[in-house]
């Protein structure tokens, strides 16, 4: 599990990513990123649709893959950030490694990970 600190969880959060958020697409994933200068920390926040899966399951197993992919990620992530993360709708599924490795490259392409 991500630290409490680092989630995004209220409705005007997300609300306000949503709205003031820089997109960056990635094959089967979409982040909007919004920095946010009065934070310390980086918050995350995974949204799956219906449209992805009908299945409960499938969708749950794609949150928390993604969960244990950016784990591993917060530390090479800048302080300040808010990120939606969305899965597209795809019509096969990604393993873990596909993800993560789209994952990677959309934050690297967003410049968000310490380095770039």
């Amino acid at each position: 599990m991500l630290p409490n600190q680092n989630r995004l969880r209220r409705r005007e959060d997300f609300a306000k990513v949503y709205a003031k958020g820089d997109r960056y697409r990635g094959t089967y994933l979409s982040l909007k990123i919004l920095f946010d200068s009065n934070t310390t920390y980086t918050r995350i926040g995974i949204v799956v649709s219906k449209k992805v899966s009908k299945l409960a399951v499938t969708r749950n197993r794609f949150k928390r893959q993604l969960r244990a992919i950016f784990r591993q990620l917060l530390s090479q992530l800048k302080d300040g950030l808010q990120i939606v993360v969305t899965v597209t709708t795809v019509a096969s599924k990604p393993n873990y490694q596909e993800l993560g490795d789209d994952l990677k490259n959309i934050l690297a392409k967003a410049k968000v990970l310490h380095g770039n």
